[in-house]
């Protein structure tokens, strides 16, 4: 019988010294196969073998990889899903949802891929003074955007007479694995010391209570050094596949099909271009070589390089742009006609929950923590609500969700997914329509500049999102003044504006002298601050406090802020209005009916977690005076000086409301007031604020 012309390496041969080359020219006859203990995983072939190393004139060392196929993604359990951040680090290998399906995936032809990522000395022959006077010439460059990196390649190939690009998703983690199956080249675990981190107290302080850090990481002091190959290369010889700084890909980000693939280049389109490999100081689970990232191409991102690859384009087929989630499917797009209803006579609904997720789901969207809404209505009627759900807070895979109630439906829809930047934290989503045909939709990026989009079809389709040249996290809902400008508050700063769709920021960062009532400062004091412009054209904040030194200069009042320059500088006092902290956000809004509208809460959540007895405030009913606590409201007929009808947010009966949740709020084309919670809408007028309940 023939003997089958299969690879067979000798019994003692260790596969992971052997270099690509000698690996697949000395001991190859016909169609290798590897065969590892999970069965049949990486299959190199010769066709068209490239021979040998390459050293070009920038000094960079291109490696040889064979074509061949292998098992791109992972499947698998997912996170718990609990919250708990100190268990994150035991959860390393859990597979995220968008890793799954695993599925073999044939890269046909060979290429050359670099040895280490860009390093700066590399990136300033093509750009001299990028970050000019910082870091040494042997580190990655970072915080380049996708656009700037492809800029590289094509130079780079203009100057060497071959074609340089960045690798495909699937090209980059055939080339990281180089055979493996594990979570990492290196194994199920990084070797110890092998990820870095820098700095960060806060994020470290967060994921390692007891500041035991596991053996993989290496706890570093001061400003980060990213020197290229300083750690374990794969069994191809390539460094830095796990962390150093994270490295673009040539693709459009999208869920992965189902089935084999050959050449994959990944979506036709889409808002995000993928990121691989995970960077220093941060979660080692981030640099698995199935873990996906993905960030908008025309912005940088810390920590974020490349490495390039020498090869022809990408010979595959890229994939359809997905299906739109269920907010943008069958979105009506003509303009409502809306009749203004009965203002003379009470209206209330609610609450109605607008957000329900499903118990245990852990993506796209997650059942364990969603908050801090943003609300809209469409030019067609629909009301829009966008917010923000994740495991953690401050965890990467937080993203931003969606609901539409129809014109006409009773009840919302079910949420599904509607903004997020795969491993990056979309916090704080922001929605204002501006009256004609355009939707805003705004984001705060950590780590990042925040980013806009808007949508003229009612929210079917969205904008590229733009970059806004500053970070922070916008505070509460825009507003348009009556001179045109858009604003909205920039938590620990002042405002972010925008004419004639530039947008810039006012004032300064918090300053080290305190913030006192009679005082005065170049920013608003708090965070989350409500915006609202007065008759004689200054503006008007309203702001959260969460230290209780500043809470005690302000004796445990609502700060109010007023500016007439918009927001170069503030004057403070204190509100006649109790304080509000942790997981509350008050609201403020200009009726059409003239008066200002605020809605806040009675007493800080966290006191009353704690068991602290609710203080409440005194409202009226028609039995007389009685205390509530909770959600309220109060209107100001005269600018905002006292405040004579308030009434507590709950159904007629009940002297306790919503304790907690971020508040946003619009007035409907109908006259009629939509206000969500973290996760309850209700629906009011302002006939209904002025009526007197019945005592409860």
């Amino acid at each position: 019988m023939n003997t089958p012309r299969f690879f067979r390496f000798p019994p003692k041969v260790n596969l992971e010294t052997i270099p690509p080359l000698r690996l697949f020219s000395q001991y190859i006859t016909g169609i290798p196969i590897r065969l590892l203990g999970c069965g049949l995983l990486f299959l190199p072939c010769l066709a068209g073998a490239i021979e040998g190393p390459e050293t070009n004139s920038l000094g960079m060392k291109l490696l040889p990889i064979p074509a061949g196929s292998f098992v791109m993604g992972q499947d698998g359990p997912p996170v718990s899903g609990t919250g708990q951040m100190a268990k994150h680090p035991e959860e390393v290998s859990a597979a995220d949802w968008d890793e799954k399906p695993a599925n073999r995936v044939t890269i046909s032809r060979p290429f050359r891929i670099a040895s280490t990522e860009v390093t700066l000395g590399q990136y300033r022959q093509f750009e001299p003074e990028f970050c000019k006077g910082k870091g040494a010439e042997d580190e990655a460059v970072e915080a380049v955007s996708w656009n700037e990196a492809v800029a590289f390649c094509e130079w780079l190939s203009q100057r060497e007479g071959k074609p340089y690009r960045l690798p495909t998703e699937a090209e980059w983690e055939y080339a990281c694995r180089a055979g493996t199956s594990t979570l990492f080249h290196t194994g199920d675990t990084l070797p110890p010391g092998h990820q870095r981190w820098f700095g960060r107290l806060g994020w470290r302080e967060l994921y390692f209570p007891e500041n035991a850090m596991p053996a993989e990481y290496l706890r570093v002091d001061g400003m980060p050094r990213l020197r290229v190959a300083q750690t374990t290369p794969n069994p191809w010889g390539i460094h830095d596949m796990h962390g150093n700084v994270a490295e673009w890909c040539l693709d459009w980000y999208g869920p992965y099909p189902s089935g084999e693939q050959t050449d994959p280049t990944g979506r036709s389109d889409g808002n995000f271009r993928v990121f691989r490999g995970g960077r220093h100081s941060e979660m080692s689970r981030m640099l698995r070589s199935a873990n996906r990232s993905g960030w908008v191409p025309d912005a940088s991102f810390p920590g974020i390089g490349f490495r390039v690859v020498q090869a022809e384009p990408a010979a595959g087929t890229s994939l359809p742009v997905p299906e739109p989630p269920l907010n943008a499917r069958n979105v009506s797009q003509q303009t409502a006609t809306i009749p203004l209803q009965n203002a003379g006579v009470p209206f209330f609904a609610g609450p109605k929950r607008y957000r329900q997720i499903p118990e245990g789901q852990v993506g796209p969207l997650f059942s364990r923590h969603n908050h801090s809404p943003g609300l809209v209505e469409c030019p067609n009627g629909d009301l829009l609500a966008t917010w923000f759900s994740c495991v953690s807070e401050p965890g990467p895979e937080l993203c931003n969700a969606a609901s539409r109630l129809r014109l006409g439906a009773a009840d919302w829809e079910a949420p599904s997914p509607f903004w997020d930047a795969p491993d990056v934290n979309d916090h704080a989503p922001k929605l204002w329509w501006d009256g004609e045909k355009t939707l805003f939709h705004l984001v705060f990026e950590h780590e990042a500049r925040n980013v806009l989009r808007t949508s003229t079809d009612n929210g079917a389709t969205w904008s590229k999102a733009r970059p806004l040249p500053m970070s922070g996290e916008l505070g509460n809902s825009l507003i348009r003044t009556r001179e045109g400008a858009l604003a909205v508050s920039l938590d620990g700063a002042s405002l972010v504006i925008s004419r004639d769709g530039e947008w810039i920021q006012t004032g300064r960062r918090r300053a080290k002298v305190d913030p006192i009532p009679g005082g005065s400062g170049s920013y608003i004091p708090g965070i989350h601050a409500a915006l609202v412009q007065l008759a004689d054209g200054r503006l008007m904040a309203m702001s959260r406090f969460d230290d209780g030194e500043d809470q005690k200069r302000f004796d445990f009042k609502m700060p109010v802020s007023y500016s007439s320059d918009l927001g170069e500088t503030w004057q403070y006092a204190a509100s006649e209005f109790p304080v509000v902290s942790n997981t509350q956000r008050p609201v403020l809004l200009r009726l059409k009916e003239g008066p200002i509208l605020l809605c806040s809460f009675t007493d800080q959540a966290r006191d009353l977690k704690k068991g602290v007895p609710g203080r409440g405030l005194n409202f009226r009913s028609l039995g007389g005076q009685y205390t509530g606590v909770g959600l309220y409201a109060a209107v100001s007929y005269d600018e905002g000086k006292t405040w004579p009808d308030r009434r507590l947010i709950s159904p007629d009966g009940s002297a306790k409301a919503d304790t907690n949740g971020y508040l946003a709020m619009i007035q409907t084309r109908d006259g009629r007031i939509q206000l969500l919670t973290s996760s309850r809408h209700y629906t009011f007028n302002l006939a209904w604020l002025k009526a007197l309940p019945p005592n409860p």
